[in-house]
Protein backbone atom coordinates (compact mmCIF):
# COMPACT_ATOMS: atom_id res chain seq x y z
CA UNK A 1 0.00 0.00 0.00
CA UNK A 2 0.97 3.81 -0.32
CA UNK A 3 -0.56 6.50 0.51
CA UNK A 4 -0.12 10.03 -0.77
CA UNK A 5 -1.05 13.09 1.36
CA UNK A 6 -1.37 16.39 -0.97
CA UNK A 7 -2.10 20.37 0.67
CA UNK A 8 -1.08 23.68 1.54
CA UNK A 9 1.87 24.04 3.78
CA UNK A 10 0.35 24.30 7.06
CA UNK A 11 -2.46 21.18 6.47
CA UNK A 12 -1.05 18.63 9.08
CA UNK A 13 0.18 16.37 6.20
CA UNK A 14 3.22 15.35 8.07
CA UNK A 15 1.77 14.98 11.59
CA UNK A 16 -1.47 13.11 9.98
CA UNK A 17 1.02 11.05 7.97
CA UNK A 18 3.31 9.53 11.29
CA UNK A 19 0.03 8.88 12.48
CA UNK A 20 -1.27 6.73 9.52
CA UNK A 21 1.92 5.14 8.98
CA UNK A 22 1.92 3.88 12.77
CA UNK A 23 -1.36 2.91 12.31
CA UNK A 24 -1.05 1.33 9.05
CA UNK A 25 2.41 -0.33 9.95
CA UNK A 26 3.78 1.65 7.06
CA UNK A 27 7.14 3.67 6.50
CA UNK A 28 6.57 7.80 6.87
CA UNK A 29 8.66 9.91 4.39
CA UNK A 30 8.11 13.54 4.29
CA UNK A 31 9.44 14.35 0.78
CA UNK A 32 10.78 17.91 2.40
CA UNK A 33 12.89 16.29 4.91
CA UNK A 34 13.89 13.28 2.19
CA UNK A 35 15.11 16.19 -0.18
CA UNK A 36 17.06 17.99 2.98
CA UNK A 37 18.75 15.09 4.06
CA UNK A 38 19.81 14.33 0.32
CA UNK A 39 21.29 17.81 -0.46
CA UNK A 40 22.78 18.32 2.74
CA UNK A 41 20.27 21.77 2.37
CA UNK A 42 17.35 23.22 3.69
CA UNK A 43 14.63 23.50 1.18
CA UNK A 44 14.67 27.40 1.95
CA UNK A 45 18.52 27.08 1.32
CA UNK A 46 17.83 25.69 -2.17
CA UNK A 47 15.61 28.02 -2.75
CA UNK A 48 17.94 30.86 -2.14
CA UNK A 49 21.23 29.46 -4.09
CA UNK A 50 20.05 27.12 -6.75
CA UNK A 51 16.16 28.60 -7.23
CA UNK A 52 12.65 26.98 -6.88
CA UNK A 53 13.07 25.14 -10.38
CA UNK A 54 15.78 23.25 -9.20
CA UNK A 55 13.84 22.27 -5.88
CA UNK A 56 10.87 21.27 -8.17
CA UNK A 57 13.01 19.17 -10.59
CA UNK A 58 14.39 17.05 -7.14
CA UNK A 59 10.74 16.93 -5.88
CA UNK A 60 9.41 15.54 -9.47
CA UNK A 61 12.39 12.89 -9.43
CA UNK A 62 11.80 11.75 -5.87
CA UNK A 63 8.26 11.60 -6.30
CA UNK A 64 8.87 9.05 -9.61
CA UNK A 65 11.62 7.39 -6.95
CA UNK A 66 8.67 6.95 -4.30
CA UNK A 67 5.24 5.36 -6.79
CA UNK A 68 8.01 2.56 -7.55
CA UNK A 69 8.15 1.49 -3.50
CA UNK A 70 5.49 -0.13 -1.74
CA UNK A 71 4.40 -0.12 2.08
CA UNK A 72 4.67 4.07 2.53
CA UNK A 73 3.01 6.81 3.41
CA UNK A 74 4.23 10.13 2.24
CA UNK A 75 3.67 13.53 2.99
CA UNK A 76 4.47 15.50 0.09
CA UNK A 77 5.09 19.41 -0.41
CA UNK A 78 2.72 21.63 -0.71
CA UNK A 79 3.93 22.63 -4.73
CA UNK A 80 3.97 18.91 -5.84
CA UNK A 81 0.46 19.47 -7.71
CA UNK A 82 2.21 22.42 -8.96
CA UNK A 83 3.72 20.51 -12.17
CA UNK A 84 1.28 18.55 -14.19
CA UNK A 85 3.27 15.25 -14.62
CA UNK A 86 3.62 15.11 -11.00
CA UNK A 87 -0.22 15.50 -10.91
CA UNK A 88 -0.96 12.28 -13.15
CA UNK A 89 1.62 10.54 -11.39
CA UNK A 90 -0.62 11.15 -8.02
CA UNK A 91 -3.90 10.31 -9.79
CA UNK A 92 -2.77 6.71 -10.29
CA UNK A 93 -2.15 6.49 -6.65
CA UNK A 94 -4.10 6.17 -3.08
CA UNK A 95 -3.29 10.00 -2.91
CA UNK A 96 -5.76 12.25 -0.46
CA UNK A 97 -5.77 16.32 -0.23
CA UNK A 98 -6.15 17.78 3.41
CA UNK A 99 -8.56 20.62 2.98
CA UNK A 100 -8.44 23.61 5.17
CA UNK A 101 -9.63 26.91 4.61
CA UNK A 102 -6.98 29.50 4.11
CA UNK A 103 -8.12 31.44 7.45
CA UNK A 104 -6.66 27.82 9.46
CA UNK A 105 -3.87 27.58 7.46
CA UNK A 106 -2.69 31.59 8.70
CA UNK A 107 -3.34 30.61 11.96
CA UNK A 108 -1.22 27.21 12.36
CA UNK A 109 1.48 28.22 9.49
CA UNK A 110 4.82 29.65 10.53
CA UNK A 111 7.95 31.30 8.35
CA UNK A 112 10.70 29.09 9.37
CA UNK A 113 11.85 27.01 6.24
CA UNK A 114 8.76 28.60 4.06
CA UNK A 115 10.98 30.62 1.29
CA UNK A 116 7.77 31.28 -0.62
CA UNK A 117 6.08 33.01 2.47
CA UNK A 118 9.28 35.30 3.19
CA UNK A 119 7.10 38.30 2.09
CA UNK A 120 4.75 37.32 5.19
CA UNK A 121 2.28 34.95 6.15
CA UNK A 122 -0.28 36.90 4.17
CA UNK A 123 0.88 35.49 1.22
CA UNK A 124 -0.68 31.93 2.85
CA UNK A 125 -4.21 33.26 1.16
CA UNK A 126 -2.52 34.04 -2.91
CA UNK A 127 -0.49 30.66 -2.57
CA UNK A 128 -4.33 28.85 -1.38
CA UNK A 129 -5.94 30.81 -4.28
CA UNK A 130 -3.37 29.83 -7.25
CA UNK A 131 -3.12 25.81 -5.91
CA UNK A 132 -6.93 25.20 -5.12
CA UNK A 133 -8.04 23.97 -8.27
CA UNK A 134 -5.29 21.66 -8.96
CA UNK A 135 -5.85 20.38 -4.91
CA UNK A 136 -9.19 19.47 -5.71
CA UNK A 137 -8.06 17.21 -8.25
CA UNK A 138 -8.36 14.90 -5.47
CA UNK A 139 -10.38 13.17 -2.91
CA UNK A 140 -10.39 15.61 -0.12
CA UNK A 141 -10.63 15.12 3.71
CA UNK A 142 -12.34 18.26 5.32
CA UNK A 143 -9.60 18.63 8.03
CA UNK A 144 -10.90 22.05 9.50
CA UNK A 145 -13.06 20.06 12.09
CA UNK A 146 -11.33 17.10 12.73
CA UNK A 147 -9.00 15.93 15.38
CA UNK A 148 -6.38 14.45 14.26
CA UNK A 149 -7.57 10.78 14.73
CA UNK A 150 -10.99 11.86 13.20
CA UNK A 151 -9.07 12.67 10.21
CA UNK A 152 -6.95 9.37 10.11
CA UNK A 153 -9.55 7.40 10.34
CA UNK A 154 -11.57 9.34 7.47
CA UNK A 155 -8.30 8.35 5.55
CA UNK A 156 -8.78 4.87 6.33
CA UNK A 157 -11.93 4.49 5.55
CA UNK A 158 -11.16 5.39 1.89
CA UNK A 159 -8.43 2.98 1.99
CA UNK A 160 -10.27 -0.53 2.83
CA UNK A 161 -12.87 -1.69 0.70
CA UNK A 162 -14.66 -3.26 3.44
CA UNK A 163 -14.62 -6.96 2.52
CA UNK A 164 -16.21 -8.57 5.43
CA UNK A 165 -15.01 -11.47 7.38
CA UNK A 166 -17.49 -14.23 9.19
CA UNK A 167 -15.99 -14.42 13.26
CA UNK A 168 -18.81 -15.74 14.75
CA UNK A 169 -22.22 -17.58 14.10
CA UNK A 170 -23.14 -17.88 17.68
CA UNK A 171 -25.97 -15.91 18.90
CA UNK A 172 -25.65 -13.69 16.31
CA UNK A 173 -23.79 -13.39 13.64
CA UNK A 174 -20.96 -10.92 13.74
CA UNK A 175 -18.64 -9.61 11.01
CA UNK A 176 -15.13 -8.09 11.04
CA UNK A 177 -13.93 -5.70 8.08
CA UNK A 178 -11.95 -2.77 7.97
CA UNK A 179 -14.27 -0.38 6.18
CA UNK A 180 -17.22 -2.63 6.50
CA UNK A 181 -18.83 0.15 7.94
CA UNK A 182 -19.47 1.92 4.42
CA UNK A 183 -22.13 -1.10 3.98
CA UNK A 184 -24.37 1.03 6.10
CA UNK A 185 -24.59 3.30 2.98
CA UNK A 186 -27.13 1.05 1.81
CA UNK A 187 -30.02 1.03 5.43
CA UNK A 188 -32.38 3.61 4.73
CA UNK A 189 -33.88 3.46 7.97
CA UNK A 190 -30.76 4.16 10.58
CA UNK A 191 -30.10 5.93 13.79
CA UNK A 192 -26.69 7.15 13.81
CA UNK A 193 -25.33 9.27 16.81
CA UNK A 194 -24.26 12.76 16.06
CA UNK A 195 -20.58 12.21 15.87
CA UNK A 196 -20.52 9.32 13.77
CA UNK A 197 -22.85 11.49 11.16
CA UNK A 198 -20.07 14.13 11.58
CA UNK A 199 -16.87 11.64 10.95
CA UNK A 200 -18.52 9.81 8.29
CA UNK A 201 -21.19 11.45 6.44
CA UNK A 202 -20.18 10.80 3.15
CA UNK A 203 -21.14 6.73 3.95
CA UNK A 204 -24.58 7.38 5.73
CA UNK A 205 -27.90 7.98 4.31
CA UNK A 206 -29.17 11.34 4.17
CA UNK A 207 -32.41 10.16 5.45
CA UNK A 208 -30.31 8.49 8.72
CA UNK A 209 -31.88 9.80 12.06
CA UNK A 210 -29.15 11.51 14.75
CA UNK A 211 -29.38 11.24 18.05
CA UNK A 212 -27.14 12.04 20.98
CA UNK A 213 -24.30 9.46 22.35
CA UNK A 214 -23.77 9.33 25.97
CA UNK A 215 -25.34 8.12 29.04
CA UNK A 216 -27.74 11.37 29.09
CA UNK A 217 -29.25 10.25 25.88
CA UNK A 218 -29.85 6.38 27.23
CA UNK A 219 -33.68 7.45 28.33
CA UNK A 220 -37.32 7.29 27.61
CA UNK A 221 -36.89 10.72 25.71
CA UNK A 222 -34.31 9.79 23.00
CA UNK A 223 -36.79 6.34 22.21
CA UNK A 224 -39.76 7.81 22.08
CA UNK A 225 -37.92 10.41 19.33
CA UNK A 226 -36.81 6.38 17.77
CA UNK A 227 -40.30 5.57 17.73
CA UNK A 228 -41.36 9.00 16.15
CA UNK A 229 -39.01 8.37 13.58
CA UNK A 230 -39.81 4.29 12.74
CA UNK A 231 -43.29 5.76 12.88
CA UNK A 232 -42.80 8.41 9.96
CA UNK A 233 -40.79 5.93 8.19
CA UNK A 234 -43.63 3.61 8.18
CA UNK A 235 -41.06 0.70 9.25
CA UNK A 236 -42.74 -2.39 8.68
CA UNK A 237 -41.46 -5.86 10.00
CA UNK A 238 -39.78 -7.07 7.22
CA UNK A 239 -37.72 -3.73 6.98
CA UNK A 240 -34.19 -3.53 8.53
CA UNK A 241 -33.36 -0.99 11.23
CA UNK A 242 -29.69 -0.25 11.86
CA UNK A 243 -27.99 1.48 13.96
CA UNK A 244 -24.36 3.55 14.51
CA UNK A 245 -22.32 4.40 17.43
CA UNK A 246 -21.10 4.10 20.73
CA UNK A 247 -22.59 1.35 23.24
CA UNK A 248 -25.54 3.96 24.59
CA UNK A 249 -26.71 4.05 20.85
CA UNK A 250 -26.75 0.21 20.40
CA UNK A 251 -28.47 -0.28 23.63
CA UNK A 252 -30.98 1.83 22.70
CA UNK A 253 -31.46 1.30 19.35
CA UNK A 254 -31.93 -2.39 19.24
CA UNK A 255 -34.63 -1.55 22.66
CA UNK A 256 -36.34 0.04 20.12
CA UNK A 257 -36.28 -2.53 17.62
CA UNK A 258 -37.24 -5.05 20.13
CA UNK A 259 -40.31 -3.00 20.80
CA UNK A 260 -41.56 -1.45 18.00
CA UNK A 261 -44.24 -3.69 16.45
CA UNK A 262 -43.41 -6.71 18.51
CA UNK A 263 -39.78 -6.65 17.02
CA UNK A 264 -38.03 -5.30 13.59
CA UNK A 265 -34.44 -6.79 11.94
CA UNK A 266 -31.78 -5.13 13.44
CA UNK A 267 -28.54 -4.70 12.30
CA UNK A 268 -25.50 -3.06 14.53
CA UNK A 269 -22.50 -0.95 13.41
CA UNK A 270 -20.86 -0.26 16.65
CA UNK A 271 -18.49 2.44 16.37
CA UNK A 272 -16.38 2.56 19.46
CA UNK A 273 -13.84 0.18 20.80
CA UNK A 274 -16.06 -0.84 23.94
CA UNK A 275 -19.00 -1.50 21.60
CA UNK A 276 -17.06 -3.78 19.45
CA UNK A 277 -15.87 -5.71 22.37
CA UNK A 278 -18.70 -5.74 24.56
CA UNK A 279 -21.60 -3.86 24.29
CA UNK A 280 -22.64 -4.84 20.97
CA UNK A 281 -21.67 -8.44 21.24
CA UNK A 282 -24.60 -10.56 23.50
CA UNK A 283 -27.99 -9.27 22.48
CA UNK A 284 -28.33 -6.99 25.56
CA UNK A 285 -30.56 -3.80 25.34
CA UNK A 286 -31.24 -1.06 27.76
CA UNK A 287 -32.21 2.07 29.22
CA UNK A 288 -30.94 3.98 32.65
CA UNK A 289 -33.90 4.86 34.61
CA UNK A 290 -33.97 7.02 37.98
CA UNK A 291 -30.32 6.87 38.57
CA UNK A 292 -29.45 3.39 37.49
CA UNK A 293 -28.28 1.74 34.47
CA UNK A 294 -30.10 -0.36 32.21
CA UNK A 295 -32.75 -0.27 34.61
CA UNK A 296 -34.99 -1.47 31.46
CA UNK A 297 -33.97 -3.69 29.20
CA UNK A 298 -34.49 -7.43 27.92
CA UNK A 299 -32.25 -9.40 25.54
CA UNK A 300 -32.77 -9.15 22.13
CA UNK A 301 -30.50 -10.77 19.15
CA UNK A 302 -29.57 -7.99 15.58
CA UNK A 303 -29.64 -10.42 12.88
CA UNK A 304 -26.05 -8.73 11.93
CA UNK A 305 -23.25 -6.91 13.90
CA UNK A 306 -20.79 -5.40 11.65
CA UNK A 307 -17.42 -4.48 13.73
CA UNK A 308 -15.29 -2.09 11.77
CA UNK A 309 -12.05 -1.26 13.61
CA UNK A 310 -11.36 1.78 11.29
CA UNK A 311 -14.14 3.58 12.98
CA UNK A 312 -12.39 3.27 16.50
CA UNK A 313 -9.54 5.22 15.13
CA UNK A 314 -11.57 8.56 15.26
CA UNK A 315 -12.26 8.65 18.98
CA UNK A 316 -11.04 10.68 21.73
CA UNK A 317 -7.74 10.16 23.74
CA UNK A 318 -9.15 8.69 26.86
CA UNK A 319 -12.35 7.19 25.35
CA UNK A 320 -10.42 4.70 23.29
CA UNK A 321 -8.54 3.17 25.73
CA UNK A 322 -12.68 2.21 27.58
CA UNK A 323 -12.37 -0.64 25.20
CA UNK A 324 -9.46 -1.82 26.21
CA UNK A 325 -10.29 -1.94 29.53
CA UNK A 326 -13.45 -3.87 28.50
CA UNK A 327 -11.45 -6.18 25.99
CA UNK A 328 -8.94 -6.97 29.62
CA UNK A 329 -11.68 -8.03 31.02
CA UNK A 330 -12.63 -10.83 28.63
CA UNK A 331 -9.11 -11.75 28.88
CA UNK A 332 -8.73 -11.97 32.40
CA UNK A 333 -11.70 -13.90 32.76
CA UNK A 334 -11.23 -16.67 29.93
CA UNK A 335 -7.28 -16.94 30.45
CA UNK A 336 -7.25 -17.07 26.92
CA UNK A 337 -4.78 -13.92 25.01
CA UNK A 338 -4.33 -12.65 28.19
CA UNK A 339 -0.38 -12.54 28.13
CA UNK A 340 -0.61 -11.10 24.62
CA UNK A 341 -2.71 -8.34 25.91
CA UNK A 342 -0.36 -7.04 28.39
CA UNK A 343 2.62 -7.62 25.95
CA UNK A 344 1.08 -5.43 23.40
CA UNK A 345 -1.01 -3.02 25.15
CA UNK A 346 1.37 -0.40 23.87
CA UNK A 347 0.66 -0.99 20.05
CA UNK A 348 -3.19 -0.99 21.11
CA UNK A 349 -3.10 1.86 22.55
CA UNK A 350 -1.31 3.66 19.71
CA UNK A 351 -4.61 2.10 17.71
CA UNK A 352 -2.45 0.03 15.27
CA UNK A 353 -4.55 -1.56 12.83
CA UNK A 354 -3.49 -4.94 12.68
CA UNK A 355 -3.11 -5.74 16.29
CA UNK A 356 -6.92 -4.22 16.73
CA UNK A 357 -8.33 -6.99 14.02
CA UNK A 358 -6.74 -9.74 16.46
CA UNK A 359 -7.50 -8.48 19.70
CA UNK A 360 -11.15 -7.31 18.68
CA UNK A 361 -11.55 -10.96 17.31
CA UNK A 362 -10.03 -13.20 20.13
CA UNK A 363 -12.50 -10.70 22.60
CA UNK A 364 -15.31 -10.98 20.23
CA UNK A 365 -14.89 -14.95 19.76
CA UNK A 366 -14.59 -15.27 23.55
CA UNK A 367 -17.33 -13.26 24.87
CA UNK A 368 -19.52 -15.01 22.47
CA UNK A 369 -19.07 -18.61 23.93
CA UNK A 370 -19.63 -17.27 27.63
CA UNK A 371 -23.13 -15.89 26.41
CA UNK A 372 -23.77 -18.92 24.60
CA UNK A 373 -23.43 -21.20 26.91
CA UNK A 374 -25.98 -18.52 29.17
CA UNK A 375 -27.71 -16.54 27.34
CA UNK A 376 -30.07 -15.28 29.55
CA UNK A 377 -27.35 -14.61 32.15
CA UNK A 378 -28.74 -16.66 34.84
CA UNK A 379 -25.25 -18.45 35.71
CA UNK A 380 -21.92 -17.81 34.04
CA UNK A 381 -22.77 -14.77 31.99
CA UNK A 382 -22.85 -12.77 35.57
CA UNK A 383 -18.95 -13.55 35.21
CA UNK A 384 -18.82 -10.74 32.78
CA UNK A 385 -19.97 -7.95 35.47
CA UNK A 386 -16.20 -8.15 36.63
CA UNK A 387 -15.70 -4.80 37.50
CA UNK A 388 -19.46 -3.59 36.89
CA UNK A 389 -20.47 -3.61 40.44
CA UNK A 390 -18.86 -0.62 41.86
CA UNK A 391 -18.09 0.45 38.74
CA UNK A 392 -21.92 1.31 38.27
CA UNK A 393 -21.02 3.21 41.30
CA UNK A 394 -18.17 5.41 40.35
CA UNK A 395 -19.88 6.34 36.77
CA UNK A 396 -22.63 8.07 38.08
CA UNK A 397 -21.58 9.62 41.49
CA UNK A 398 -18.27 10.51 40.19
CA UNK A 399 -19.12 11.61 36.13
CA UNK A 400 -16.42 9.06 34.95
CA UNK A 401 -16.69 7.15 31.66
CA UNK A 402 -18.02 3.86 31.64
CA UNK A 403 -14.58 2.22 31.14
CA UNK A 404 -12.68 4.08 33.47
CA UNK A 405 -15.99 3.77 36.13
CA UNK A 406 -15.05 -0.40 35.08
CA UNK A 407 -11.32 0.19 35.69
CA UNK A 408 -11.48 1.31 38.92
CA UNK A 409 -14.72 -0.81 39.86
CA UNK A 410 -12.27 -4.00 38.66
CA UNK A 411 -9.07 -2.91 40.88
CA UNK A 412 -11.61 -2.14 44.25
CA UNK A 413 -13.53 -5.09 43.60
CA UNK A 414 -10.07 -7.15 43.59
CA UNK A 415 -8.95 -5.44 46.03
CA UNK A 416 -11.65 -6.42 48.48
CA UNK A 417 -11.29 -10.10 47.73
CA UNK A 418 -7.27 -9.94 48.20
CA UNK A 419 -8.30 -7.89 52.01
CA UNK A 420 -10.58 -11.68 52.34
CA UNK A 421 -7.68 -13.76 51.31
CA UNK A 422 -9.01 -14.72 48.02
CA UNK A 423 -6.98 -13.00 45.72
CA UNK A 424 -2.99 -13.05 45.23
CA UNK A 425 -1.35 -10.12 46.08
CA UNK A 426 0.95 -10.78 42.96
CA UNK A 427 -1.67 -11.52 40.92
CA UNK A 428 -4.13 -7.94 41.92
CA UNK A 429 -0.80 -5.89 41.41
CA UNK A 430 -0.56 -7.50 37.90
CA UNK A 431 -3.72 -6.24 37.22
CA UNK A 432 -3.04 -3.05 38.52
CA UNK A 433 0.30 -2.70 36.45
CA UNK A 434 -2.02 -3.13 33.08
CA UNK A 435 -5.11 -1.28 34.50
CA UNK A 436 -2.55 1.73 35.03
CA UNK A 437 -0.37 1.34 31.83
CA UNK A 438 -4.15 1.71 30.60
CA UNK A 439 -6.18 4.44 32.20
CA UNK A 440 -4.54 5.23 35.46
CA UNK A 441 -5.93 4.49 39.04
CA UNK A 442 -6.43 7.77 40.60
CA UNK A 443 -9.49 6.97 42.70
CA UNK A 444 -11.86 9.35 44.51
CA UNK A 445 -13.91 8.91 47.28
CA UNK A 446 -17.45 7.04 47.39
CA UNK A 447 -19.85 8.72 49.49
CA UNK A 448 -21.14 5.61 51.40
CA UNK A 449 -25.35 6.73 51.35
CA UNK A 450 -25.06 7.60 47.93
CA UNK A 451 -23.14 4.02 47.04
CA UNK A 452 -25.77 2.08 49.22
CA UNK A 453 -27.99 3.17 47.14
CA UNK A 454 -27.58 2.67 44.16
CA UNK A 455 -26.22 -0.79 45.10
CA UNK A 456 -29.86 -1.49 46.47
CA UNK A 457 -30.98 -0.42 43.34
CA UNK A 458 -28.41 -2.91 41.54
CA UNK A 459 -30.25 -5.38 39.26
CA UNK A 460 -27.48 -8.09 40.36
CA UNK A 461 -29.05 -7.52 44.40
CA UNK A 462 -30.78 -10.26 45.98
CA UNK A 463 -34.50 -9.90 47.68
CA UNK A 464 -33.61 -11.23 50.82
CA UNK A 465 -33.21 -8.94 53.67
CA UNK A 466 -29.56 -9.20 54.32
CA UNK A 467 -28.62 -6.74 51.84
CA UNK A 468 -26.27 -8.80 49.44
CA UNK A 469 -25.18 -9.02 45.86
CA UNK A 470 -23.63 -11.80 43.56
CA UNK A 471 -20.41 -10.59 42.89
CA UNK A 472 -17.72 -11.69 40.73
CA UNK A 473 -14.69 -13.27 41.93
CA UNK A 474 -11.57 -13.13 39.80
CA UNK A 475 -8.62 -15.60 41.78
CA UNK A 476 -6.47 -15.39 38.60
CA UNK A 477 -6.40 -14.90 35.38
CA UNK A 478 -8.74 -17.60 33.91
CA UNK A 479 -10.29 -18.37 37.25
CA UNK A 480 -13.36 -17.34 39.09
CA UNK A 481 -16.34 -17.71 40.76
CA UNK A 482 -19.83 -16.14 41.32
CA UNK A 483 -19.69 -14.80 45.05
CA UNK A 484 -22.64 -13.17 47.32
CA UNK A 485 -21.21 -10.41 49.23
CA UNK A 486 -23.05 -7.97 52.14
CA UNK A 487 -24.01 -4.31 50.70
CA UNK A 488 -21.90 -2.81 54.18
CA UNK A 489 -19.04 -4.98 54.14
CA UNK A 490 -17.96 -4.32 50.76
CA UNK A 491 -18.32 -0.25 51.19
CA UNK A 492 -16.16 -0.60 53.97
CA UNK A 493 -13.33 -1.83 52.52
CA UNK A 494 -13.08 0.16 48.99
CA UNK A 495 -15.13 3.07 49.52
Amino acid sequence: MRVFLVGMMGSGKSTIGKILSSVLDLEFVDMDSEIEARSGKTVEKIFESEGEEVFRKLESNLLKELVRKDGIVVSTGGGIVLDSENRRTLKEENTLYLKLPPADLFKRVDTLNRPLLKGGKEAIFRIWEERRELYEQFPSIEASNYSKWETVASICMRLFPGDKKRIINGTHPVTLANGGFKAIGGMQNAVVSHRVLKVFSEWISSSAFPIEDGEEAKGFHTLFEIYDFLMERGLSRSDVLAAAGGGTVTDLVGFAASTFKRGVPLTLFPTTLLSQVDASIGGKNGLNFRGGKNMIGNFYFPTETVLDPVTTLSMDPGRFEEGLVEAFKIFLITGQWYDQFRSLCGKLKGRNLATLNKMMEEAVILKDRIVASDVHEKGVRKILNLGHTLGHLYEPIVGVSHGRAVAWGLEREMYYFMNLGLVEESVYNEVCDTLSEIFGLDLPPLPIEEALRLLRNDKKGTACDEAEIEIPLLRSPGKYELLKVKFDELLAVVV
